[in-house]
């Protein structure tokens, strides 16, 4: 039986921050970073708030770990709000979510609701029951998941990406495409998330280029918000795969933004899930998946085979158009430290949540494999 859920109210589009007046004359507590906590877009979302007693919380940091939530849910403890709002990319709304969560379980509600304002395309967060935060002690990163975490409202402005800078919109662009590819293949893919993964793939393979171009072509940013959202819905409900699992094993380690991990990552494991290619060898039944993908995501070839591979090239192509790299020494890390680390990283991998969601078994060797192929 498939029970496919989307609790989130989604306010899309131009003006959609006016959807905060409901919150007015009320105690609101935001959690943010410190960039967004002076941004003009902190002001724009005060002046949208009315009369509501506002508090700020903006000791996130990138990659937050348990001692930044458990300060967050102590400001959460001495407001008491009746709304919280996550302003933010992944790391403020990440926060909020675990924040919440940490509430719930307390048994402090919030009567005017859990409200989630995306400022990236990308994470999908604003509507997942999903957080991920990192242990100081082990540097590794843990996946959280409560439904407890879903936001009630997920406002998706284009103002409120349009200062998103170059480098942050292809790391989150290239995320939201690694939700949209892992959940049309993962074990949990159904019709409903297949729908708006497509669709999402679609919608990014178009706009994310001119998003990275022209941070101002609103248009772009509108349909960005849009696809990476869909992309959230469809993997909450379907699953993710090992383009995550490494992801987070690495980013663990090293620092390396996750949506450029998976970027650098997805070929790879796209290639591995689809198994043999080879002229004459028939197609396995993740390949035809890819297949299907590629052709409702407009592409041409000139058969079934020929779909997967120009899907796998179409994604490193949209990788090297908004100049991402492609190995990770060009990302930054010491080749010897990362290739000493491969065997540990390959063994936190084989175990991370999303990995189990990945529609082919992998050993700790095809781990090692797909790393070593990294470099």
């Amino acid at each position: 039986m498939l029970q496919f859920q989307v609790p989130t109210r989604v306010v899309s589009g131009p003006d959609a921050l006016s959807a905060l007046g409901a919150l007015s004359g009320r105690r609101v507590l935001i959690i943010t970073d410190g960039f967004m906590a002076t941004a003009p877009l902190m002001d724009q979302v005060r002046a949208r708030l009315g009369d509501a007693q506002v508090s700020v919380f903006s000791d996130v940091q990138p990659n937050p770990d348990t001692h930044a939530v458990a300060a967050g849910f102590k400001a959460y403890l001495e407001f008491e709000p009746e709304a919280l709002i996550g302003l933010g990319g992944g790391s403020p709304i990440d926060t909020a979510k675990a924040v919440r969560h940490m509430a719930g379980q307390q048994g402090r509600e919030l009567p005017a609701g859990f409200i989630v304002i995306p400022t990236t395309s990308g994470t999908g967060s604003e509507v997942t029951s999903f957080s991920v935060v990192t242990d100081p002690v082990t540097h590794t990163k843990v996946p959280l998941t409560d439904p407890g975490m879903i936001a009630d409202v997920a406002i998706l402005d284009p103002e409120a990406v349009r200062t998103c800078p170059p480098r942050l919109t292809a790391d989150s662009g290239m995320d939201a495409l690694s939700h949209a590819i892992e959940a049309v293949v993962a074990r949990g893919h159904n019709d409903l998330s297949d729908a708006l993964a497509e669709k999402a793939v679609r919608i990014i393979f178009r706009y994310l280029p001119r998003s990275y171009r022209d941070g101002e072509d609103l248009e772009a940013r509108d349909h960005m918000q849009n696809a990476a959202t869909m992309a959230g819905v469809a993997f909450e409900n379907a699953g993710l795969g090992i383009v995550h699992g490494i992801s987070h094993s690495i980013g663990g380690s090293f620092h390396v933004a996750h949506g450029r991990l998976n970027a650098m990552i997805m070929p790879h494991v796209m290639a591995f899930n689809a198994g043999d290619l080879s002229i004459g060898a028939p197609l396995s039944g993740v390949a035809q998946r890819y297949y299907k993908l590629a052709f409702h995501a407009g592409m041409q070839a000139t058969n079934e085979r020929n779909y997967v591979i120009k899907l796998i090239r179409r994604v490193e192509r949209l990788r090297d158009a908004i100049e991402m790299p492609a190995t990770i020494t060009e990302a930054g890390v010491d080749k010897r430290e990362f290739c000493e680390a491969i065997p540990d990283l390959a063994s936190a991998a084989l175990v991370d949540f999303c990995s189990s969601g990945n529609p082919v078994e992998p050993t700790h060797e095809d781990i090692v494999t797909i790393l070593h192929k990294l470099v």
